[in-house]
């Protein structure tokens, strides 16, 4: 492997990692925020790539609007469950394990709903960004990864402004680390968690948007990223917003180059070594979560 080789599929696999790295943020600000590892996020991420396809490929609005119309969508949607469907059972001191097994029977029925709505077959919408690689001396670059680079950085800057310079983002983040002490002072806690499944869901939404011109969406596509999410958590830190960003980028790297060294087929396999190397040796990951009072 030239080094030419290597930049290039370092490239690829940053973009791909920061796609890796929005479920997983979300994922850790629902875990923050309520001690609930979400197993449908993969499937929200799906509903809100169909949704985008519909609004862009089907009505035919313009990307941008399209986009922020998705965004606003889902994170209702993710509002709205937290409200009636999460919420009450926090409320009700349900059992965790009941709660989380309720997460993993919410992935079944939107990954049904998808199916009744849009049918099994494989969809893609036209690249907005353009199919015609930008040349860097001998890398080559597509532009859908600046789109990704940008719209990524745009993003996370601005929960980064959210939550440290809004009176919102401050309650939210008081929820997340004392909620007793916020529900005393104040703050309606089931508010603050509505509103972080609905940045969550909306997070995961952009994700989708950004991976299904490149991939073919199906009903499974976000399991298959979810799954890239998953390990992006543990091995950045459960909890962790760094952890995410960091580990979905680790894992997006490694993905890409063990899959042009090796068949592409056994890339995955190596993800999971990665991880089961992190679990035995630095369980909370690389910024150590505390997870265990959680857990």
């Amino acid at each position: 492997m030239n080094l030419t080789t290597l930049i290039q599929l370092v490239i690829n696999g940053l973009a791909m990692g920061l796609l890796y790295a929005l479920p997983a943020l979300g994922i850790s600000l629902i875990w923050n925020a309520s001690g609930l590892f979400n197993f449908a996020q993969g499937d929200l991420l799906t509903f809100g790539a169909y949704i985008m396809l519909s609004l862009f490929s089907k009505v035919g609005l313009p990307y941008v609007v399209s986009f922020l119309l998705t965004f606003l969508i889902m994170g209702s949607i993710g509002y709205i469950l937290s409200s009636i469907y999460f919420y009450p059972m926090f409320r009700a001191r349900i059992n965790p394990q009941i709660i989380l097994i309720g997460t993993v029977a919410l992935s079944v029925f939107i990954r049904n709903a998808i199916l009744l709505i849009w049918g099994p077959q494989a969809q893609s919408y036209q690249n907005p960004f353009g199919s015609s690689a930008i040349q860097f001396g001998e890398v080559y670059v597509m532009p859908h990864i600046f789109g990704i680079f940008i719209i990524v950085a745009l993003l996370l800057g601005a929960l980064q402004l959210f939550l440290r310079g809004t009176i919102t983002g401050i309650g939210m983040r008081a929820v997340a680390q004392r909620p007793v002490a916020s529900s005393l002072m104040g703050i309606k806690n089931n508010r603050m968690v509505a509103l972080t499944f609905f940045m969550s869901t909306g997070i995961a939404a952009v994700s989708g948007i950004l991976i299904a011109p490149i991939l073919p969406l199906t009903p499974e596509t976000g399991g298959m990223i979810a799954i890239k999410a998953f390990a992006a958590v543990l091995i950045g830190g459960l909890g962790s917003f760094s952890g995410a960003l960091v580990g979905g980028i680790a894992v997006g790297i490694t993905e890409m180059v063990f899959a042009t060294l090796l068949a592409p087929t056994y890339k995955d396999v190596f993800i999971f070594i990665v991880l089961a190397i992190f679990l035995v040796l630095r369980p909370g990951g690389i910024f150590r979560a505390q997870i265990s009072e959680k857990v």
